[in-house]
């Protein structure tokens, strides 16, 4: 076989219910100048047979077992590390890849090469459907990222030029977040979004434990703090606490300085991160914060004329209706009534 265009890279790891639905997806793409690099996990049900199974039917499929370190990241960097191709294509054991997602993908880098890292949007199925959009410009995408993974991993189409890829092994989960971060900061590489449904991202019970849901979002967390240290901010760890709080909705202020403690913080990382060439897009979602804390303030009777100035400036009171139901709280509160 001739060098590839592409290299699809695809973990498994006991995934024998969904696994030839997705095989067949990607062997049946309309392109067709691609390596297959499926790399079993050391599963302990039938994936393993299902992918020699199709390893003898067609020579594009690369089977590999990983012998290293356990996990969906070591495994896909085993993958990587065999990829030949000028693109790698990320794929799941479990999702549908429709049949004009590497064609289009390809066309994409090919004509824009100034950009690293691709991806799309994408329908889910099974227990829930809904179509998932996500900025499509690299600005958009990287004030986005400052905050949560706005570049789907599943639909990504990675350049390899300098260097191939490689996840960080530190953690089980979340690494392409890490990954995507380190990219565009560190690396300076460029990141587009094709607006076009390209995969079917399956939803379904065994996806994720509770256990790792806690796991994915610590590590997401991680990312999160290292974003802000990387503008230069130091944040105490009662700051991280908070930070973390909001961006996951979950803020309860336990008094008054921990509410103005939020406000000045998210003052000062709007204000840096404007030094740093974040665009509308990161403001815009810092407003959206912002706009939840005047009512935190009021629910837990917090409301003060000194946030009042902030949130005024903030324009997160948005109508006259709005800032005169802040006020009332103030003085209510100012009163002791």
């Amino acid at each position: 076989m001739s060098t590839p265009l592409i290299s699809v890279v695809m973990p498994v790891y006991n995934r024998e219910q969904y696994l030839r639905e997705s095989i067949k997806s990607i062997l049946n793409q309309t392109f067709t100048d691609f390596e297959f690099i499926i790399v079993d996990d050391q599963s302990t049900d039938s994936s393993w047979q299902i992918i020699q199974e199709y390893a003898n039917k067609d020579s594009r499929i690369v089977a590999v077992k990983n012998t290293g370190k356990k996990g969906c990241y070591p495994a896909r960097n085993c993958g990587h590390r065999l990829a030949k191709g000028k693109y790698i294509a990320v794929m799941d054991s479990d999702d549908i890849a429709l049949p004009e997602r590497l064609q289009t993908q390809f066309d994409f880098m090919e004509q824009n090469p100034d950009i690293g890292v691709c991806g799309s949007w994408l329908k889910s199925f099974g227990n829930y459907e809904n179509v998932i959009q996500r900025p499509e410009t690299h600005d958009g995408i990287r004030d986005a990222l400052f905050f949560d993974s706005v570049v789907p991993h599943q639909t990504s189409m990675l350049r390899i030029q300098d260097q191939t890829p490689y996840y960080s092994e530190d953690y089980d989960s979340a690494q392409d977040y890490e990954l995507f971060c380190r990219l565009i900061n560190k690396h300076k590489c460029k990141f587009a979004n094709i607006p076009k449904v390209l995969l079917l991202y399956r939803v379904h019970q065994n996806q994720i434990s509770t256990a790792l849901r806690k796991e994915q979002r610590d590590n997401i967390n991680r990312t999160r703090l290292r974003n802000v240290e990387n503008i230069g901010i130091t944040l105490s760890e009662k700051e991280k606490l908070i930070y973390l709080d909001i961006l996951s909705w979950n803020f309860i202020p336990k008094n008054k300085f921990e509410l103005h403690l939020s406000v000045k913080m998210f003052t000062e990382i709007s204000i840096t991160g404007k030094k740093h060439s974040y665009g509308n897009k990161f403001q815009e979602t810092i407003r959206t914060y912002m706009q939840t804390m005047p009512e935190t303030a009021i629910k837990h009777k917090m409301a003060s004329l000194n946030l009042l100035f902030i949130f005024l400036k903030w324009h997160v009171l948005p109508t006259l209706r709005s800032k005169v139901r802040y006020i009332y709280h103030c003085l209510r509160n100012l009163l002791h009534v």
